[in-house]
Formats: C-alpha cells, structure tokens, sequence
C-alpha cells in the first residue's frame, strides 16, 4: 500500500507539472499574441510603402526614424503606448506609424520637408497631405492631439445663418470682440455637393487645410441671404478682417492648382512689413517667390508713397508674386545685409525676389514642425541700388524689374501651376426657390435642426473642457510621480510645472470663452424667436 501511495503521489506531482508547464506556455503565448496585437497598431513603413499608406488612411502620425536615432526609439514607445486607446477613442479613424529612412535625401520626404531635417518628428497626414503636429511627445498629449483632429472636419458644413455668421465673424460675439485679430475664412456656396466645382473646392480645401479653414454652403435659403439669391454654380469667396479686401470671390479657371493658388495668395496683405523673422517665413511658406524691397531707414518718410508704387504693382502679379519690405538698418535685417555685403553706410534700397523652393502647401509656420534656417531663402533676382533715393522708388521702376523676373521665367518655360491641368466645365443647375419667411433660412423644420446643431456644439465645447483639463491634471500627476523616489529634484521641475499649469490655463481659458459665446448665441436667438 505504501508503494502504491508514493507512485500515486509522484504521478500526481508529474501531472502538476505538467499542468504548470501548460499554462505557463499559454500565458506565455497570450503575452506574445498580446505583443504583436500592440506591434500591428503601428504601420512600419518605408519610401516605398509610404505613399499606399496616405491612399488607405485618411489620418496618420507618422514618426520619422533613421538608423541609430535613440530618442526616435523612446517616441516609438510612446506612439505604442497611446495606440491602444487611441483605436478606441478615435473608432480606428486614426492610424499610427513609423517611417524609416536611410538617409536625409529620402525622395518621399523631399516632397515634404525642405532643408534639415531634425530628430525626432512627428508629422500629421491627413488625406494625404502633411500637416503641423502641435503636441508634445508624450502618451496623453499624442491620444487628445489625434483625437481633437480626427473630430475636425476638412470643410465645415454650414446649415443655419447663425453657424454661418459665427464662421464669417458676422455674429455679435465678434462684433463685441473687433479687436481681436479674426483668421481668415473661404466658402463655397453651390447648388448641390454633386456639382463639379464642388469636387475642385474639396481638393483645394485638402491641399491648404493648415493654412485656412473651409466652409460649404448648400442651403438655398442661406445662399438667398449672403448671395442675394440661390445660386446656380460654384460662388468660392475668401472672407478676410482686412477693411481693404473685406470679402474676395474667385474668377478665374474651376481647377484645384490655379484656386489652391489664389486662396494661398490673397489670404496674406497684399504688402507686408517683414519686421520678424516668423513674418518672412509665413509669406515664404506660401510657396510664391517673393518681392524684397530692404530700405534705409531714411525713407521712412515717404514710406506711405513707397506702399502705393507697391501696391500698385503687386495687385497686377498676385498669383506670381508675393510682396514684402523690410528695414535694413532695423533686426533681423543687418545681418543678413552683412552676408550679402551690404554696407551699413549704403544709402539706397536692394530690391530682390527671394524664395525658398516649396510648392503651395498651405502648411501654418506659425508652428511648423520644420522651419527653413534663420533667413534661408535663395535669391532669384537681385539689384542693389547705392545712391537712390526714395523719390527713385517709382511704380514704372518697380513693374519694370518685375517684368525683367518673369521674362526669365518664361524663358524656362510655363510653371506646372499654370499649365498641368484642367479646369471643369460647369453648367448651371437648376434649382428650388428659397423659401422666404424661415427663421433662420432653414425651412420649416429649422427650428428643429438649429436644437440639434446646438446640443452637438455644446456638447463638444464641453468635452473640450472636460479633456485639456484632464491631460493637464495628468501632466502634472505624472511629473510629480516621476519625483517620488527624487524629492529633492522637485524645485529645479517648478518651471517645466508653472510651464504645464499655464498651457493647461490658457487651453481651458479659450475653452470656456467658445463656450461662453455660444451660450450667448443661443440666447440671443431665443430673445428673437419671442420678439
């Protein structure tokens, strides 16, 4: 009996073993299955691989990585760690990668970065074309950076009056605020989304969508309002705060290049004052080559009849030609004039047509992920005036000089802008009249819709609240966190804290201003409706 017990017990121990063997190696395999579910959230791409991935994904941040990059290394983790939650939270809208390159003369990035390239760098892609990441390189800020731009539309829709004044800063909240500087606006009225010009306005809103927000109009009654009737083909206009061109609609040819262009160029003043080194890239940024007009401070005086000649000149050359001036003796100027040889003595102005070699991207560079060195730009045209003075600075002079530009160009051959492609041809539609005494324009069930667009607004607003102030609670938990173990670090992390705690203020402080205002709105409607 006792033989027997001791074989019964050494069976039983060897069918533990066995068991314990099994299910280690099942959790095993759950932790390796877990590790490459993680693995396939991120895309690995290459020049090759890239552009089919921008065809089957409308938004993707892609992390730009070359051999023996160690801090591309600690983003990828980073892009691994918000993968999970952000599939969730986003519904699979947004797709996470990786771009690996050899080197610096990549093709592929050629088409989208312009000179030295720095490490690490997230870029954004969204339906193809490259836009500014605006986060930091951690988990949270990743997850809501994606989150607020899979939540953003590429054209907005405008289906009541108020949604459409509030996007031309017509309502009273803007009127109260006039002050306060006001980005510029285009929107397209047509007479149904199935137009052909439709199709060309989308693709321009997709090339310039980091430069300047788009708006679509399809409401008859809407279009009676700001038109004056219903329309019957494509109206793009470009809304601006300039008093001089307060509202510009576009003429020329329905193709997305040449619209791209006039958008891109009439979003700027006509004439610039390059007084900071931020102002020279935005108008470089454009993709339009650039008149430099760099004067002495002497001419100060007759600076008023210099920016009529100029103004003169360049509203006949827009779509070709950009316009800026700048003091040579004031920053950042001198030092530039240094490097081309000016002397400080030098008592005339340096006319010049300067550029930096990008096409018409609609990239902001007011937070570019990549900015041209400190006043790089090439210089395509260049005459240095010595003994002029400012009474030489003529309207013929200047158009003169601007001719002699193009004519080179022409010489070289017609730009692919003005030549590789081909405009729609469009018919009028026919369309309903617009009924005449809704409320808001938007027919009998207006009041309805207006219900349901402002709970959609109020809601959002308020999950924008809920959300920077949830990562900014949670930057701040993870810095002191991260001190647990080194308390006495803390006082050299006050300001990376006071940092943290001030965007986070002023996220919120924006916020609940929007919220404010449309609180505001809706009030002041229901004020009318019982008038």
């Amino acid at each position: 009996a006792p033989r027997r017990d001791a074989g019964t017990m050494a069976a039983g121990r060897r069918a533990l073993a066995l068991l314990l063997f099994l299910a280690a190696r099942g959790h095993g395999a759950k932790k390796a299955a877990k590790a490459a579910d993680v693995a396939d959230e991120l895309l690995y791409l290459t020049d090759s691989t890239l552009e089919e991935a921008l065809n089957g994904h409308r938004l993707l941040l892609i992390s730009v990585n070359v051999p023996g990059c160690v801090e591309c290394v600690q983003l990828e983790k980073k892009l691994r760690q918000a993968a999970p939650e952000l599939r969730v939270k986003a519904k699979s809208a947004v797709k996470l990668g990786q771009l690996r390159i050899e080197s610096q003369d990549s093709p592929v990035l050629a088409k989208i970065v312009q000179g030295q390239l720095s490490l690490p760098k997230l870029i954004v892609f969204k339906e193809g074309e490259a836009l500014d990441y605006n986060g930091e390189f951690t988990k949270a800020s990743i997850i809501e950076t994606m989150l607020r731009e899979a939540s953003r539309d590429t054209v907005q829709t405008l289906r009541t009056v108020k949604q459409a004044e509030r996007f031309l800063h017509l309502d009273s909240w803007s009127s109260q605020h006039a002050d306060e500087e006001k980005p510029q606006r285009v929107v397209g009225f047509f007479p149904s989304n199935q137009s052909k010009g439709y199709g060309v306005f989308r693709d321009a809103a997709r090339k310039l969508q980091g430069l300047i927000t788009f708006g679509e109009c399809f409401d008859a009654a809407m279009q009676k309002k700001f038109l004056g009737a219903p329309t019957r083909r494509a109206v793009i206009q470009l809304v601006k705060a300039d008093k001089r061109e307060r509202k510009l609609t576009y003429t020329g040819p329905l193709a997305q290049p040449p619209l791209s262009r006039w958008v891109a160029t009439h979003s700027v003043a006509l004439v610039q004052d390059l007084s900071t080194e931020s102002s020279i890239e935005a108008l470089m940024a454009i993709g339009v080559p650039v008149f430099l007009l760099l004067i002495p401070d002497s001419y100060e005086e007759e600076l008023a009849e210099l920016i009529a000649s100029f103004r003169a000149v360049a509203s006949r050359v827009r779509e070709r030609l950009l316009f800026g001036y700048g003091f040579k003796d004031t920053e950042p100027w001198p030092q530039f004039a240094q490097q081309l040889g000016i002397a400080p003595s030098a008592t005339g102005a340096y006319w010049m047509i300067v550029g930096n070699g990008m096409d018409v991207t609609g990239r902001d560079w007011s937070t570019a992920w990549l900015r041209p060195p400190s006043l790089g730009f090439q210089i395509y045209a260049m005459d240095a005036r010595g003994k002029e003075t400012a009474e030489d600075v003529t309207e013929a002079k200047i158009q003169s000089f601007v001719d002699m530009f193009h004519g080179q160009l022409l010489e070289l051959g017609e730009p692919p802008w003005m030549t590789q492609w081909e405009a729609v041809a469009e018919e009028e539609e026919v369309v309903a009249d617009a009924p005449v005494d809704s409320a808001d324009g938007a027919g009998s069930s207006a009041g309805e819709v207006a219900a349901r667009e402002y709970d959609k607004t109020l809601r959002k607003l308020i999950g924008n609240v809920q959300m920077n102030f949830n990562s900014g609670v949670a930057q701040l938990k993870k810095a002191l966190d991260d001190l647990v173990d080194t308390p006495h670090l803390l006082p050299s992390r006050v300001p990376a804290l006071l940092s943290t705690l001030s965007s986070t203020d002023n996220k919120l402080k924006k916020d609940l201003l929007m919220l404010k205002r449309e609180l505001m709105d809706i009030g002041k409607e229901k004020d009318k409706q019982e008038l």
